[in-house]
């Protein structure tokens, strides 16, 4: 497949593509490998340092001066480690060659993917020493390969500005993080002479935006069950050409049934605390964006369909195509869905979309989580679980940064299916529990089991990013309606 070879060259971002994703691993493919637990490695789970399961770890006793090895029956020849930590108490770190004592490589820190490179050695056994730790480190991976010349190199995530955890993670932010946080923001309906209506029936809405002052801020605060009968004819919710709108449920009364809304040449929109479900009207979409649309907030709603229809009875609950850009989804609890959100209509709906999703709830779902072509995405602290067929689709040359999120009981998080080209991930610090890999088709490539960078996304903002131990949790309790005092 030619489209393998794809380079992409995007406004602040490198991309290469990797074909260390599909080398073996020598730590578990190498003549009788296996882990060795050294005179000075007092921990237990040896083996869980090279058994290709990045959430189980090796975990000495006390935090310094122990070392972890990994060694073979007869030597194998290998120039790169990848080392991966659960975790970021490693401080000071070297790699040794058991064989003759040479040091390979020192650092500081290790975290969730630490990438080795090195000239070709011959060894029967490699020792990573963690000199020093704040605490016990727990060591998930202990990877070796070897990789031919010509084999596109790897390329490990490149530091951001990104806020310490400890700087706290905020769920009802009056500003979202990420895209939507460029250029001005995204405010919605508030500012200067801002105009303020509450609507109880979908005519009413309907009304506040055909009616509304173009030269002032719209907010529209939803208070009961909207539905296409009481909606005065329309099929949908039009917040079309005209900028500085938002749509907020007051408390718990918010139902959008049967009935969407859809932003279409329009800019600094705010949708939240809304519960959308069964929309099978307009088109067909929850929420729809279509370009040119810039600085949409899509913040704190639910929104579902149902899996007891046909796959195709019901469409998206999120998408967007054409020219839309920074664009931020956030704390929604999307659920109960054959098609969950597309981004990108086909494969020539070429713009160069920027959307971050972070702290959303995917559960019962079947695909599209999202599915992204062309464009730049930021998924991070995220939780997904029970997910049927395919997770995060990155396709026909899209670059998803993929961090700290939590796949729980899901099949193929991480792919590229069904595109004439490739997409590409920058993934750090996820979690994969009881996940299944399938085969891909054979336009396709799977990110597992063995997940690894193949591009780095460099961001333009700052943002904080929860540890990926705490992200169930801190989902579960914030994400949907009725969380925060809008």
């Amino acid at each position: 497949m030619q489209h393998k070879h794809l380079l992409c060259s995007l406004l602040a971002l490198s991309c290469a593509v990797s074909t260390a994703v599909h080398a073996n691993n020598l730590a578990i493919t190498g003549p009788g490998a296996a882990a060795d637990g050294s005179s000075k490695a007092s921990g237990i789970s040896y083996t869980n340092i090279r058994d290709g399961n990045s959430q189980s770890a090796w975990q000495p006793t006390t935090p310094s001066n122990q070392r972890v090895s990994v060694k073979w029956s007869s030597a194998v020849q290998l120039n790169r480690v990848v080392l991966k930590e659960l975790g970021s108490a490693v401080t000071s770190w070297r790699l040794v060659n058991n064989d003759n004592g040479a040091q390979l490589a020192s650092g500081t820190t290790i975290g969730s993917n630490k990438i080795i490179n090195f000239a070709t050695i011959s060894s029967k056994k490699l020792n990573l020493e963690v000199i020093s730790a704040s605490s016990a480190p727990r060591i998930a991976e202990f990877e070796v390969y070897l990789i031919t010349e010509g084999a596109p190199e790897p390329v490990e995530p490149a530091p951001t500005p990104t806020p310490p955890p400890s700087a706290g993670v905020t769920s009802c932010s009056a500003l979202p993080q990420g895209y939507a946080s460029l250029d001005g923001g995204t405010t919605g309906g508030a500012g200067p002479n801002a105009v303020t209506v509450t609507a109880s029936t979908g005519a009413q809405i309907q009304a506040a935006l055909a009616n509304r002052d173009l030269n002032r801020p719209l907010t529209i605060r939803v208070n009961g069950t909207i539905t296409p009968a009481n909606s005065g004819g329309v099929s949908k919710f039009d917040i079309k050409d005209m900028n500085n709108v938002s749509i907020i449920g007051v408390g718990n009364t918010a139902l959008f049934d049967g009935i969407g809304i859809k932003v279409f040449r329009a800019n600094n929109v705010i949708l939240r605390n809304l519960k959308l479900r069964y929309v099978n009207t307009g088109d067909k979409d929850a929420i729809t964006l279509e370009g040119p649309a810039s600085n949409i907030w899509i913040d704190h709603n639910e929104i579902y369909n149902s899996l007891n229809v046909g796959k195709d009875f019901y469409d998206e609950l999120i998408s967007g195509k054409k020219d839309v850009d920074k664009v931020t989804i956030s704390y929604n609890y999307l659920h109960d869905s054959w098609k969950t959100s597309l981004w990108g209509n086909n494969d020539s709906d070429n713009f160069n979309r920027r959307i971050t999703f972070h702290h959303n709830y995917w559960q019962r779902v079947n695909s599209r989580l999202p599915l992204f072509r062309f464009g730049q995405g930021h998924i991070y602290n995220n939780y997904y679980t029970e997910v049927q067929d395919t997770g995060i689709n990155s396709r026909m040359g899209a670059v998803i940064r993929i961090e700290n999120n939590v796949f729980e009981n899901t099949t193929n998080p991480i792919v590229s299916f069904y595109s004439s080209a490739l997409g590409y991930w920058d993934t750090r610090g996820n979690e994969f529990s009881n996940t299944n890999w399938q085969a891909m088709p054979a336009e396709g490539v799977i990110a597992g089991p063995n997940v690894q960078p193949n591009a780095v996304l460099n961001l333009p903002y700052n943002f904080t990013l929860l540890p990926t131990n705490q992200v169930k949790a801190h989902v579960i309790a914030n994400a949907g309606v009725n969380k925060c005092n809008f």
